[in-house]
């Protein structure tokens, strides 16, 4: 799962002289186009998959920390080995309208549990460090190969520090970066002065922010360690919609502390995180694009002509757009002029900038609009003027992000809920679902103003059908009635739980081992045709206690030979199709003591046995008794009262009936058969 920069060598851009005249260069995959899905990771317990966490994705060059799970668990009897590293980061692509080409790198400050799936969760919480359980983690992007023991107190250690950067240099300065993050950026000679992009966030309640730290490097090669030379952090990375650019300035750790000496970093680490507030927010999301590394060089003489602008882009979005742009050598600044398609220059909106990224604001709706950008050296000189055109969005609705299903209980029946995220404000959302196959027409609209919606009380009002494919489509909905495309995904309902199990003790008997035999056990359920049964002891659940267990095609399972006067559990688990099951249901028995198989002095006779239609019930001891009838499969048939005596017993058809007498003495049961 980790990756490492693999011989990764940096072009120089826009050379103007000498390598310390270089003004800018990219930073390796800094515009986050290619990345690489990395698989999840899953055991096998009773026979069924359970996963424990789901495949991702991680953009290339970059690391995400991991943490690594060599541990053996018990679970209802069964030893569960994991052997893996859990990404301990929510990484993933923005594919909107981004900055500067297809996608961005989107990072999600979260909590364990949303990382490994429920069950799994479950199982592992209470044997995990609760560091792991309770903390609210940010998800950190590096360049270079990161060591989650040192890097994760590292970063508490910068967030605590990011109102002073003097003090986060120099709590740092005797580090060996080496042994917190393997590799970086090589420099090869260039001297950066600012690291430059473009950001959007969305913090989960409110005040909670981003940042890009950055760590220069120098190898010292008396101790063979790699110190902090110099660095910087934009810690405001704030609450806003649109992407907007951002500037993290790089400072010597020299020009704070003379006793450090000058040092140019030889390579550079950059590490993005999600959440820079002391107070983190479970939920919170920090977009970065277009990074792109500066050297801004002091008392060069300039040329007598200025560098032509060599990249100019546009982004645009409803109200607004994102200019970005490059020069081909050394400039003072930048002069841009823009207006409504068509328009005279001279006429236009004039600013100056020294960046090399601005936003407009305040555009009209639809509408195409000219930009004209040009260098500008001194007073005099200026380079030739570049243009694009580009139109503004439609004031429509955006489309729902990451739509997904989620089990959002851990240690209890399962609830699913959909769940989804927008790159826009609608005013709410429609939720239409209906069985896979059928059109949208035909479904179900259900409005809500809330970014999830409970699958869970469908199910449990009967609304959904057991083991039937449905889709679940959502939209948003603006204002005047405007509406988002709709999103869609299937879900499959599991199967439909069993009910009334029941143990029954069939004359018992006793083997010469000193266990119990005739115990079996019924259950209801006409929805489904095949079952895995198990039983186990409820004081033991240790790996190598016994537990054993099969698959059934009909809802009878005679146990296995059992220990007198022990407490057991029985559980039934449904299935209806090869990846299907149900909720798993359970009852808990206590079997008979060895010899005693009826209450002391209560004798139940049926005669005649075998019957026809009808036999006599006689108990002896002529006090006041409930009858209950069952079939042989567990269902309760009928229930008569007696004073004592003999009662007629009507039977309902021909086969195997169980009668249960019920007294204050205590209770017997005897098979009738019914020819």
């Amino acid at each position: 799962m980790k990756k490492r920069l693999f011989g990764l060598t940096l072009g120089i851009l826009f050379a103007c002289g000498t390598l310390h005249s270089q003004t800018s260069m990219p930073v390796p995959f800094g515009s986050f186009e290619q990345w690489t899905t990395h698989p999840g990771y899953s055991v096998t317990v009773l026979g069924f998959p359970m996963n424990l966490y789901s495949d991702y994705s991680t953009p290339n060059g970059w690391d995400i920390l991991t943490y690594p799970i060599n541990e053996t668990f018990s679970f209802v009897g069964n030893s569960i080995t994991v052997n893996t590293s859990i990404p301990l980061a929510i990484v993933s692509q923005e594919t909107g309208y981004v900055p500067n080409g297809s996608s961005a790198a989107r990072l999600q400050t979260f909590m364990l549990n949303n990382i490994v799936t429920g069950l799994a969760y479950a199982v592992a919480a209470p044997q995990l460090d609760t560091m792991l359980t309770q903390t609210v983690f940010p998800s950190i992007l590096a360049t270079g190969t990161v060591n989650f023991d040192s890097l994760f107190p590292l970063v508490n250690t910068l967030v605590a520090n990011t109102d002073s950067i003097e003090d986060m240099l120099v709590s740092l300065a005797y580090t060996d970066v080496n042994s917190l993050i393997t590799g970086g950026i090589s420099l090869a000679g260039f001297e950066p002065s600012r690291l430059t992009g473009s950001y959007k966030y969305h913090s989960a309640d409110s005040g909670d922010n981003g940042a890009v730290i950055l760590l220069g490097t120098h190898y010292n090669a008396v101790t063979h360690q790699r110190n902090v030379v110099g660095g910087g952090i934009n810690y405001a990375l704030t609450d806003v919609t649109n992407y907007t650019p951002f500037t993290v300035d790089y400072v010597s750790l020299h020009s704070f502390e003379a006793t450090f000496p000058e040092q140019a970093p030889d390579s550079l680490i950059v590490l993005i995180v999600s959440s820079a507030s002391e107070n983190r927010q479970q939920g919170s999301y920090l977009c970065i694009d277009n990074l792109m590394l500066w050297h801004d060089s002091t008392g060069t003489v300039l040329p007598d002509t200025c560098a032509a602008i060599t990249w100019f882009s546009a982004t645009p979005g409803i109200h607004d757009a994102a200019i970005n742009w490059s020069a081909g050598g050394i400039v003072g600044s930048y002069e841009m002029e823009y207006g409504v398609a068509g328009f005279t220059q001279g006429e236009g909106t004039s600013v100056y900038l020294t960046n090399n990224t601005y936003s407009l604001t305040n555009l009209d709706v639809n509408t195409s609009y000219d930009v004209y950008l040009r260098t500008v050296c001194n007073d005099s000189i200026y380079g030739d003027w570049s243009s694009l055109q580009f139109t503004t969005l439609p004031d429509t609705c955006a489309s729902v992000l990451n739509l997904e299903i989620h089990d959002m209980v851990y240690d209890g029946p399962s609830q699913y809920v959909l769940t989804w995220q927008s790159n826009s404000e609608p005013d709410h959302w429609e939720v239409v679902y209906g069985v896979q196959g059928t059109d949208l027409e035909q479904g179900t609209i259900v409005t809500t103003s809330e970014s999830h919606f409970d699958i869970y009380e469908l199910e449990e009002t009967g609304v959904l059908a057991h083991n039937t494919s449905y889709y679940f489509g959502v939209r948003s909905v603006c204002e005047n009635d405007v509406y988002g495309d709709w999103e869609f995904l299937e879900y499959l309902t599991p199967c439909a739980k069993v009910g009334a199990i029941v143990v029954w003790d069939d004359s018992v008997t006793v083997n010469s081992a000193n266990r119990l035999e005739g115990y079996r056990v019924t259950w209801t359920d006409t929805n489904n045709t095949r079952w895995y049964v198990s039983v186990g002891d409820p004081s033991n659940p240790i790996p190598d206690h016994w537990n054993p267990g099969e698959y059934v095609d009909e809802p009878i399972w005679h146990l296995p030979e059992l220990q007198p006067n022990k407490q057991y559990y029985v559980e039934v688990v449904p299935l209806c199709g090869e990846d299907n099951h149900g909720e798993l249901d359970w009852v808990l028995f206590t079997t008979n003591n060895i010899g005693i198989q009826q209450a002391e002095g209560l004798n139940l006779s049926v005669y005649p046995n075998p019957a026809s239609g009808s036999c006599e019930v006689i108990l002896s001891s002529g006090e006041p008794a409930e009858l209950k009838l069952f079939s042989y499969d567990g269902r309760l048939l009928q229930t008569i009262q007696s004073n004592g005596g003999s009662v007629r017993l009507e039977l309902p058809s021909k086969g195997v009936f169980l009668l249960q007498a019920i007294t204050a003495s205590g209770t017997t049961t005897r098979k009738i058969v019914s020819e």
